[in-house]
């Protein structure tokens, strides 16, 4: 469900990239009980803990954080993220990081998004 604080902060946010954005928080708003709201200033999306935020802060890009909450996980288990995203291991904080560009998405990387989701949203559960 929608988050009336996320609609006011995109809302009032000027991203060139907003178009990505939006289409960004479909797919995430789209994983069965998923939560959204806002956390340090950028949408963040939560199961039973945060696993998604995105990162507004440069106007050139906007990234997506696949990441695994609060507590470190040390046994992070290794997932096909495919070309879209890129490991930050960061000692037992390892999270996925996709970067975006250009506006609007293309459906190839709207595709590779679903999946790569999905494949996170797996390992969570």
């Amino acid at each position: 469900m929608r988050a009336p604080e996320v609609d006011d902060l995109l809302g009032e946010l000027q991203h060139p990239l907003l178009p990505t954005i939006e289409s960004l928080r479909n797919e995430l708003l789209a994983v069965p009980g998923v939560t959204e709201s806002v956390k340090w200033n950028a949408p963040n999306y939560a199961l039973t803990d945060d696993f998604a935020t995105m990162n507004l802060r440069r106007p050139t890009a906007v990234q997506l954080i696949l990441h695994t909450g609060a507590r470190p996980k040390p046994d992070h288990p290794e997932i096909d993220v495919g070309p879209l995203a890129k490991w930050v291991r960061r000692a037992d904080r390892n999270r996925l990081v996709a970067t975006f560009t250009e506006a609007p998405i293309t459906d190839n990387q709207l595709a590779q998004v679903r999946i790569l989701i999905a494949r996170w949203v797996a390992q969570l559960r």
